[in-house]
């Protein structure tokens, strides 16, 4: 019987590693965390150019598909898989430098290229269901300062802008495109707290695996993002 993919999303600070973890023991599940602390050497979160920019964004993008296809392969093996951060993220990010005039055009358009081709040999998907925490930007900066290494003083405005569209495509890109399969859930309190709210929320989500086609997902996170793209052939 195939397994679960879990991904668990949220703002920067949002509590997505400790959840993960707990979630991942308390459900006897492989835990897989995010792709910038799984590439080494480990990449700076700054740049000084585009190209810059983009090679950082492509490197953590290629990380999403080996967490994909390794999820895919605990899922298939019967397996839970819980994922810290769903596979999105250098896209949703980068469409928040952009709003945010940190990061042109070409490099969001660069990225999309690149998911578009990983998508047509399997190389990257959806997760089966995406739980989004949610959480009051005063108790998310109060986390940071508290943890000022996993968080650093430097980036958390940049983090704090990002997070207004991300939370922007959850809710009117994503949510509509994932058919019951992304829930958003309180993140206020402690990870233990916040695990029992998502085990009482699960049983009320789609349990098969993702039947969602990841294409017409991306297509519309396109569109969202203004990215042009080549007509499709035939």
């Amino acid at each position: 019987m195939p397994g679960q993919v879990i991904a668990i999303e949220g703002p920067s600070a949002a509590g997505k590693t400790r959840v993960s973890r707990l979630l991942a023991e308390r459900l006897g599940a492989v835990y897989v965390a995010e792709a910038y602390e799984r590439v080494r050497p480990r990449p700076s979160l700054r740049w000084t150019s585009d190209r810059e920019l983009l090679r950082l964004e492509q490197r953590l993008f290629w990380e999403e598909t080996h967490r994909y296809r390794l999820a895919r392969r605990h899922a298939r093996a019967g397996r839970r898989v819980v994922l810290d951060t769903g596979l999105f993220g250098p896209l949703t990010y980068t469409a928040g430098l952009q709003d945010a005039g940190l990061a042109s055009p070409p490099v969001l358009t660069a990225l999309f290229r690149t998911a578009r081709r990983d998508i047509e040999v399997d190389h990257w998907g959806l997760p089966d269901v995406t739980l989004v925490l949610r959480v009051h930007e005063t108790e998310r900066g109060r986390r940071a300062r508290d943890d000022p290494r996993g968080h650093p003083p430097s980036l958390q405005r940049r983090h704090q802008r990002v997070a207004v569209t991300e939370a922007s495509i959850f809710r009117t890109v994503l949510a509509p495109r994932l058919r019951g399969r992304l829930r958003w859930v309180s993140g206020g309190g402690s990870p233990q707290r916040v695990v029992d709210r998502i085990l009482r929320a699960l049983p009320r989500m789609p349990t098969a695996p993702v039947r969602v086609r990841p294409g017409p997902v991306l297509r519309a996170l396109e569109r969202s993002a203004g990215v042009s793209r080549p007509p499709d052939r035939g």
